[in-house]
């Protein structure tokens, strides 16, 4: 048996022929596998092909995707299946990995990721028993170009009061301010792009993209610094006055996006503008928080008036500025109060009178409705808040206090050794209501401003109040003595000493964007997906 398998061994008659056939064998199923993967290549280029297609077809308008994607398949006479059609959010940002830039949480799509399978049939694989290789291929596709439309609330200033301005400015900056009345008329008439702005302040903060800048906390200074940068002439000297005040002592800092909102699915420019002036009253105001401002009034008499100020607030920290494409972003004028102390000289031999007034008015909101893209237009359903002018005197530490209701005391409106008598009058103004304010290209243009409930109310309010006012009197320390007369002399008192307050309640409240029983909404831009880039696949 050893000797026969050495001789079968050293044996070599057939070996080429059995080398031959092993060599054949490995051929042939290399080739099949060849043939097999060429197949499956193809076949899976040709559904990625197909995935694209679709979910660009499919972003160009996202409410019918899934049934777009079905026409698709329809008309590739494509035996694949589609394995999901989902719309989410996407986000091309650098530091967000590709595989996750797709949201489908996202609140407002923006993008169609579409996901096709399909079972490529082997040609050699069923020898071993595979029959088929399942492929799967997705596609993102984003809507570059989205309907969006910006608008600003509290923004109604035709002239300014150069005194009452510098006076706000100089408390809400914590030094003086002493800008002209030419300063001023430019900052009205002035305007700023915001995407110039948020490029300018991007490379100052080192912020690469927008929704990283609107989340910085940068100063006043930087900011006024920027918007000088996108002013020129006398406007440019005036910002550039404030920067050069602001840089001689502490700065206060804000959020950006506390001012500015950005709806989420907004890509690329905003193209909005603002007026100079109320970026500017808002910016600080947001800077500074609840504080009470003192100022000094002109009002028409032989009178002195002291005013205290105070601004809240806007309620849950709603922007002052937004870029909107649903209903979902609601902006808010500030919370306000404001009491006038006018003193008299004597008069008609009583003494001087004293007038406390007080007037709250609470947020006034705007929201938008609608974007009407073919007639190039949008609306924005506005409401005015709920106002109050009283009667009364109230400490100054809680007239900045907007956590609780204002408590006010009865008006001492004459103190003297012989005659005292005090006064209490409070009327409410409801709010306006929805109200449907609708802006077409020229109000954008222009950045008109709209105005809601009832204008020229504040004298009604005010002549209404005094005759209504509850007086208590004492005639030499005794309460309730009847003195022929007295009531309709002091009412006529106070309603001439009430009148010249109107004009002069009514500047202060502007001057802060507010209204007793009015809110104004401004246009700022439009933008429509249907003048922008098409639908495109995502990296």
């Amino acid at each position: 048996m050893t000797g026969f398998l050495k001789r079968l061994r050293r044996d070599q008659r057939g070996g080429v022929g059995a080398l031959s056939v092993l060599l054949a064998v490995l051929v042939i199923t290399a080739t099949a596998a060849t043939v097999d993967a060429a197949s499956v290549e193809f076949r899976a280029r040709a559904l990625q092909g197909l995935a694209d297609t679709a979910a660009v077809s499919a972003a160009g308008d996202l409410t019918t995707a899934e049934s777009t994607v079905r026409r698709v398949l329809s008309l590739k006479q494509s035996g694949a299946r589609i394995e999901q059609v989902a719309l989410g959010e996407y986000q091309a940002k650098a530091d967000v990995a590709v595989a996750d830039r797709f949201n489908p949480e996202g609140p407002v799509p923006d993008a169609v990721r579409v996901v096709l399978r399909e079972d490529v049939p082997l040609f050699f694989g069923s020898v071993l028993g595979i029959g088929s290789v399942r492929v799967q291929k997705t596609a993102v596709a984003i809507r570059p170009a989205r309907d969006a439309a910006a608008f600003s609330i509290g923004s109604r200033l035709l002239t300014l009061d150069p005194p009452l301005a510098n006076a706000i400015l100089s408390q809400l900056i914590g030094r003086e301010i002493k800008l002209t009345a030419l300063s001023y008329d430019n900052m009205l008439a002035s305007s700023l792009d915001v995407d110039d702005l948020l490029d300018e302040l991007g490379r100052v903060l080192s912020a690469d993209d927008r929704e990283n800048l609107l989340t910085r906390d940068l100063s006043t200074r930087q900011l006024v610094d920027a918007m000088a940068k996108g002013t020129t002439g006398p406007t440019n000297l005036a910002l550039k006055s404030i920067s050069a005040t602001l840089a001689t002592g502490p700065d206060r800092n804000l959020r950006l996006g506390s001012l500015i909102n950005v709806a989420s699915g907004v890509k690329g420019d905003i193209s909005a503008k603002v007026p100079v002036w109320d970026l500017l009253n808002a910016a600080l105001g947001e800077a500074a928080g609840p504080q009470t401002i003192d100022l000094n009034a002109d009002v028409d008499g032989p009178v002195t008036a002291k005013v205290r100020l105070a601004v809240g607030e806007r309620e849950q920290k709603s922007p002052w500025l937004t870029v909107a494409r649903d209903g979902t972003t609601v902006v808010r004028t500030a919370q306000v109060r404001l009491h006038v102390d006018v003193t008299t000289a004597n008069l008609a031999g009583l003494g001087r009178v004293h007038l406390p007034v007080y007037a709250e008015v609470a947020s006034g909101k705007a929201a938008l409705t609608s974007i009407n893209c073919r007639e190039d237009s949008f609306d924005v359903t506005a409401r005015s808040g709920i106002a109050s002018v009283a009667l009364g005197e109230i400490e100054s530490s809680k007239l900045s206090d907007f956590s609780r209701d204002a408590a006010l005391s009865p008006a001492a409106i004459l103190d003297t050794a012989v005659l005292k008598v005090r006064a209490a009058a409070r009327i409410n103004v409801g709010d306006s209501g929805d109200t449907r304010l609708r802006f077409n290209r020229a109000d954008i243009n222009s950045l008109k401003a709209q105005t809601i409930g009832a204008k020229g109310i504040l004298g009604s309010t005010l002549t209404s109040l005094v005759a209504n006012a509850h007086l208590d009197v004492q005639v030499l320390g005794l309460l309730g003595v009847s003195l022929p007369g007295l009531p309709a002399t002091l009412r006529d008192i106070l309603a001439g000493v009430a009148a010249p307050l109107d004009s002069v309640l009514e500047e202060i409240l502007k001057l802060v964007g507010a209204g007793i029983g009015e809110a104004d909404v401004r246009a700022a831009g439009l933008e429509c997906g249907t003048k922008g880039s098409p639908p495109t696949l995502a990296a």
